[in-house]
């Protein structure tokens, strides 16, 4: 073949790269060039022409397996010899750019002679095809299937949950992987060949279960179930699994591939699950408080039958309808509840609990309602994901309160009567009796039981604050500025209660003849607390601060000192130090015989 040497224009234009060499074995100098080659090449014409090839385009030092210079060499010296084209395969050969740093580059050369007219090789004309890209992305393609090869083996054998059994059109086992044993018991030499239905329970056997799945697989391209299954010593476990069937490369079905995976333990805890809700629907139905959960826009996902009752709403017409919107949209006074003023509808915004918040709900028929509430959020994740609300009627509850409040001051008024005639007694029969500081002293004892009894009726007589019975005595006797009280405002029994407002009067009353009360500036200062050890125990501090200097009697006293010794509760545990900077005095009783008794 004779090939004659382009003209300049055609050259230059063509997009293809070329080179133009000298047939000067070995050197091959270049004498040209066009400019696709200069841009495949990165380089230069004032750089190239005139120089040797191999000097342009030396070997990259750092792929010393490459051996793109000998094998071109070679190439061209054939092309010379027999003055025939010679294509090469693909070649790795790396230039150099301009920074001196080698870049990758593969290429598929052909080298064509250029003879004269007897024949001999005058040139050569070099044509590259740069196919780095293609040489890169085939590489790549090779690395990912080489790795999703790997992976995949790695994941059959490695996944010791996951129980992978591959088998043929009839059902008999052809790969049984270690999951398989580890999930199964049997190992892999003693299921190859063996049906698959010899891992089907008897009832599924008998059932042409196996044969059911491979058929939906066929049919609908997986067949997804969860059932019991059989192991090697013949337990039973649950299994979640899965058939689907394995194709060759032309997509027809050569078989099948299950999947299997012990759900055994959650399967206990979902059948758990669902025994504890039947258990709290049963209980749900049959409280009587209105029970509802709420979403976190407050709408009514379920609300058991007392809430039907208490709202008069048909059952199961609550559900879907908001809360604040169908049971809580006006105030007492009946005027509009806008939600954004509601509590409730905060609290189940931002996720908060309230505890019994009383509040008026209404009915369908608008009749008002007296509830407590009680709102638990429901969070996942600390996110706000609904709320049970707990409703109790308090109808019932507030009758009974306001006819016990009737019968409280019905008694109270008898009970002032009663006091108010013992005390009228005392007056009348003690007029003759020339020493009125005791008639004084009676009366005013009568009046403290009569405080005590005030304070008393506005609990039912049933408990009593410590700090409001402490109060309605002392002020008989002074401003309450002049009292310092400092401890735990304690719900104290109805006996405690009378005592203590005895044990006050009279040390409020000595205060006031003798100690620092006596004086403007004196005060009293009155702690209590409560200590554990040997046993649950209330102390009360008396201390009286910038009175005048204390003398100590010089005898026992009378009736009021009497009442002082015996302390709170008759318990007769007083201590008094007679100090002469100001009386203090410590009381003590068993805490539990002063605080009330829960039942």
């Amino acid at each position: 073949m004779r090939a004659a040497v382009p003209s300049h224009d055609v050259f230059e234009a063509t997009p293809n790269p070329y080179l133009l060499l000298a047939a000067d074995s070995p050197t091959f100098t270049i004498i040209g060039v066009n400019e696709a080659y200069l841009r495949a090449t990165m380089t230069q014409r004032e750089a190239i022409m005139g120089r040797s090839l191999f000097e342009v385009f030396p070997d990259d030092p750092a792929t010393p397996e490459a051996f793109g210079e000998r094998n071109l060499r070679a190439s061209l010296d054939r092309a010379i010899q027999t003055g025939l084209p010679d294509r090469m395969a693909v070649q790795h050969y790396n230039i150099r750019g301009s920074d001196g740093v080698f870049v990758e580059r593969h290429w598929r050369p052909l080298s064509v002679p250029v003879t004269g007219p007897g024949g001999e090789v005058l040139s050569l004309i070099h044509y590259v095809e740069d196919v780095t890209s293609d040489v890169a992305g085939a590489r790549e393609t090779q690395t990912a299937l080489t790795a999703s090869d790997a992976r995949y083996r790695a994941i059959v054998e490695s996944s010791t949950d996951y129980a992978m059994v591959a088998m043929d059109l009839s059902g008999t086992i052809t790969t049984w992987n270690s999951g398989a044993e580890h999930v199964l018991g049997w190992r892999a030499e003693e299921m190859v060949g063996r049906p698959t239905e010899t891992f089907f329970t008897e009832e599924d056997r008998a059932a042409a279960i196996p044969a059911q799945e491979m058929r939906t697989a066929l049919e609908q391209g997986r067949g997804i179930d969860e059932r019991w299954h059989l192991r090697k010593d013949g337990s039973r476990f649950w299994a979640s699994g899965e058939l689907m069937p394995l194709k060759d490369e032309a997509g027809a079905v050569i078989g099948f591939l299950k999947i299997l995976r012990d759900r055994t333990s959650q399967r206990e805890v979902e059948q758990a699950l669902v025994e504890q809700t039947d258990i709290l629907r049963s209980v749900t139905d049959h409280v009587s408080e209105a029970v509802f959960r709420l979403d976190p826009d407050g709408t009514i996902l379920l609300a058991n039958p007392a809430a039907g009752r208490l709202f008069g709403w048909p059952a199961g017409e609550l559900v879907g309808r908001n809360l604040h919107e169908t049971l809580h949209h006006h105030r007492e006074d009946g005027t509009a509840f806008p939600a954004e003023d509601c509590i409730f509808v905060r609290a189940l915004r931002e996720g908060t609990p309230i505890f019994a918040e009383e509040t008026v709900f209404f009915r369908q028929d608008g009749t008002p309602v007296p509830v407590t509430c009680t709102n638990a959020p429901l969070l996942r994740e600390r996110e706000v994901v609904g709320a049970v609300v707990t409703v109790t009627d308090l109808t019932q509850r507030k009758r009974a309160a306001e006819q016990q409040d009737i019968l409280n001051h019905e008694l109270s008024h008898r009970l002032k009567n009663t006091l108010a005639i013992v005390q009228s007694i005392a007056t009348q029969t003690l007029r003759g009796v020339t020493e009125r500081h005791l008639v004084e002293a009676f009366e005013r004892r009568v009046l403290a039981l009569s405080r005590a009894h005030d304070v008393l009726v506005q609990r039912s007589w049933a408990s009593a604050r410590m700090r409001g019975v402490m109060e309605s005595v002392l002020v008989m006797q002074a401003d309450l500025d002049r009292f310092a009280l400092d401890g735990p405002d304690l719900d104290i029994s109805p006996q405690a209660a009378l005592s203590l407002s005895l044990l006050l009067h009279e040390m409020a009353t000595n205060a006031l003849k003798y100690g620092s009360l006596s004086t403007a500036a004196g005060k009293v200062r009155i702690s209590w607390r409560t200590e554990i050890d040997p046993s649950p125990t209330l102390v009360l501090d008396w201390a009286e601060i910038d009175g005048p200097p204390v003398v100590p009697p010089s005898n026992r006293g009378g009736f009021g000192s009497k009442l002082i010794r015996m302390g709170l509760l008759g318990t007769r545990v007083a201590a008094l130090d007679y100090a002469p900077v100001g009386l203090r005095a410590e009381f003590r009783a068993p805490l539990a015989d002063v605080l009330v008794q829960v039942r």
